[in-house]
């Protein structure tokens, strides 16, 4: 009779433990479903932040303003003035484009825009990002899109700018 309370005593724990196992795999699948779930989200949006932003017309409006207005600031002229703005504009849009995930072939390399931005002083990189704030403001009135928009071009844009010359 100890052997049956005994085997019932187990089975029961087993029964217990079981359970608590199928609730612990379960949360944890659920977590992992979840951070997938998120990672997925990033990459959705670096995907969708071009059409976020307005497309093709939006990427050449910032990219012309701000090559307009970064021309125009003295901070910069050491920097763009041999730079012709015609050629310089779609280039700029191009590597904006790609680097916002709108599909566009890059025309400057990592490396290229690495030592672009080795070209910067502290001024300047401090007037690129005024200018590129600047430019994203005349661009959308959207806060989301323009704090996006800053994250993922702002520490690149002294690079892309700089790589021009």
């Amino acid at each position: 009779m100890n052997k049956i309370i005994i085997n019932t005593r187990l089975i029961a724990c087993v029964s217990r433990n079981r359970r608590t196992f199928t609730k612990l795999t379960g949360v944890a699948m659920l977590a992992m479903g979840l951070n997938g779930c998120s990672g997925m989200g990033s990459l959705g949006t670096a995907v969708n932040m071009y059409q976020m932003l307005g497309g093709a017309d939006a990427v050449s409006s910032l990219s012309g303003g701000l090559l307009t207005s970064a021309m125009k600031d003295p901070r910069l002229s050491g920097l763009l003035g041999s730079v012709d703005p015609a050629t310089a504009s779609p280039k700029v849009a191009d590597q904006m484009c790609a680097e916002l995930g709108g599909g566009c072939k890059a025309p400057f390399s990592s490396q290229q825009f690495a030592a672009g931005a080795d070209r910067l002083t502290p001024e300047q990189e401090t007037a690129v990002s005024d200018n590129l704030s600047k430019s994203l403001n005349s661009v959308t009135s959207n806060p989301m899109v323009r704090d996006t928009v800053t994250k993922t071009l702002g520490s690149k844009m002294g690079g892309i700018l700089g790589a021009l010359n």
